[in-house]
């Protein structure tokens, strides 16, 4: 592996100033996003009422099924003796979702290190998953490269309904028969068969979704020791019960914050990335194994256009006696996680960190302040063909995902190689044609009005000809010439796919299916230092 590195800018606007400190952005966080913070924010976390070893125990006992590794006993220890912890978290995507999933892993286990090294004492990476999301159509698909194209793969989910990932009982029968279609889609290589005998295996042992997503949060990093935990785990749930209890009473005023600050962004020129609604309760609620948004309407808490309803009282006595029966939407998950752990930093994507920024008003009504918020590492894999393809004509990262070279390329190129001569007569008799039915039009109508319609559809009919016609040439000419256009249309569907960054649309098995099992253990080797640059890893 090689690395190297190269400034890609934000398509987000909020991200882009975020990271480069402009249009004082600033003012809707607590701390800059600079590693020079750690120190200010290790002074606010000491008054954090976390129960260390309540919540130390809770975490071994959610990862004790995958066994805990050395490593990881060493930063439950480190945790237990006052440890602060570096956070980020995703959806229980299959087969771990979009690369992005295991970049953020691998970027809080980075920041940990680094933060270690600059406060002189043990800092834990965690992954928070979260299994409470019911949004089982964005977790669950994949995409793959089928004949020069991106294709996504969707599992099919209806039958869950609004269960959440965690709770939602895997249909292992359906679910194989997607995987393997999925598998049967790459090359077959000599790692290959290896990769099909672990994901199998894994999902052979997992009752869920979110079981399956933490069997490979477990395999990729338990030799770096990463904690993870799943937000919906009961155990922990019952931990977060006085927290609940402080979010229902406090929902009014927390979503008139968000509300507040969110409107205050949108008249800055950003997007409102929550669409907060001040009437929000910003809690769910899990009625007969479906999950509910909350409403506040009249002074009780609604849902499902007012199908269930209760007062602030008995959703207290729920947060106080059955709190697995809620959970956060991305007001309070933020909110949630920050009461739970002392977090150092949070580490996250563009989508998140937008989220974020209506939040600090809501972290003063509960008596916190924001995390030091850090955007996650951006990583592209390239493969040996890849290199090769680049190599071949002159291009480099900047140019294919930056500059969008390759489009220009094969613009140049279909110009070169197109007859012209053999197009302008198919648009002389196209111009021709229309000038002619233009007289017959007026001859047809002055006979009937009637005739006129199809007079018009018969023109038309006669223009679709001829385009199928042009659109035939420009296909001959493009097959002579092939073999260039399958070369830009492997660089763009591999660095660019679907005209975003790779790692926002392909799982990491197409690579490990290339590299090997160890791909994402070897990307840890590397160098990484935690900066704004893009990691760029040559396979």
């Amino acid at each position: 592996m090689r690395l190297e590195e190269q400034y890609a800018a934000p398509a987000n606007k909020l991200m882009n100033d975020y990271i480069n400190g402009e249009n004082g952005i600033y003012d809707y966080f607590s701390y800059e996003p600079a590693l020079e913070k750690f120190a200010e924010r290790m002074e606010a976390l000491k008054e954090h009422p976390v129960d260390r070893l309540r919540l130390s125990s809770i975490l071994r006992n959610y990862m004790g099924r995958h066994g805990i590794s050395g490593k990881a006993a060493e930063h439950l220890q480190a945790f237990e003796n006052g440890a602060p912890v570096v956070v980020t978290g995703q959806q229980a995507g299959l087969l771990t979702g979009p690369l992005y999933t295991v970049h953020k892993a691998i970027s809080v286990i980075v920041l940990a290190k680094e933060a270690s090294g600059r406060l002189n004492q043990k800092v834990v990476p965690v992954f928070w998953i979260a299994g409470e999301d019911h949004d089982l159509a964005e977790i669950s698909h994949l995409y793959r490269e089928v004949n020069g194209r991106v294709d996504k793969l969707n599992f099919p989910h209806v039958e869950y309904g609004k269960s959440s990932a965690s709770a939602a009982k895997l249909n292992k029968k359906k679910i194989t028969e997607f995987l393997e279609e999925y598998f049967r889609s790459m090359p077959e290589t000599a790692h290959s068969k290896e990769l099909h005998q672990m994901a199998f295996r894994f999902l052979e042992a997992s009752d869920s979704f979110t079981d399956f997503f933490s069997a490979f949060i477990h395999y990729f990093f338990e030799e770096e020791g990463l904690l993870f935990i799943d937000a919906a785990f009961p155990e922990l749930r019952h931990y977060e019960s006085s927290y609940f209890l402080e979010m229902v009473e406090k929902s009014e005023a927390i979503a008139a914050a968000v509300h507040r600050t969110e409107q205050s962004l949108v008249a800055q020129g950003y997007s409102a990335a929550i669409e907060a609604e001040a009437d929000a309760a910003n809690l769910f609620i899990t009625v007969q194994g479906e999950r509910i948004l909350l409403q506040r309407s009249e002074g009780s808490f609604t849902g499902n256009n007012g199908a269930v309803s209760f007062t602030a009282e008995e959703l207290k006595e729920i947060a106080a006696n059955n709190p697995e029966r809620l959970s956060n939407n991305v007001v309070t998950r933020p909110l949630m996680q920050e009461m739970v752990f002392p977090v150092l930093a949070f580490v996250g994507g563009p989508g998140e960190i937008s989220y974020w920024a209506a939040l600090k008003e809501a972290f003063k009504l509960m008596g916190m302040e924001l995390p030091i918020i850090l955007p996650r590492l951006g990583m592209t894999l390239v493969n040996r063909q890849v290199q090769s393809l680049m190599e071949k004509y002159g291009l480099d990262f900047e140019g294919i995902v930056n500059d969008r070279k390759v489009s220009q390329l094969k613009i140049q190129l279909m110009d070169s190689i197109r007859d012209k001569d053999a197009e302008e007569m198919v648009e002389e008799l196209k111009t021709k044609l229309q000038a002619d039915y233009e007289a017959i039009q007026e001859k047809f109508s002055s006979i009937s009005k009637g005739l006129t319609p199809i007079v018009e559809k018969n023109l038309k009919i006669h223009l679709k000809q001829l385009d199928f016609l042009k659109n035939k040439l420009e296909d001959e000419v493009m097959l002579q010439n092939s073999t260039q256009f399958t070369h830009f249309e492997t660089l763009e569907n591999e660095l660019i796919p679907n005209n975003s960054l790779q790692e926002r649309v392909y799982s990491p098995f197409p690579y490990m299916n290339e590299y090997g099992k160890t791909l994402v253990q070897d990307m840890l080797k590397l160098d990484l230092k935690y900066d704004k640059n893009h990691k760029i890893i040559y396979m």
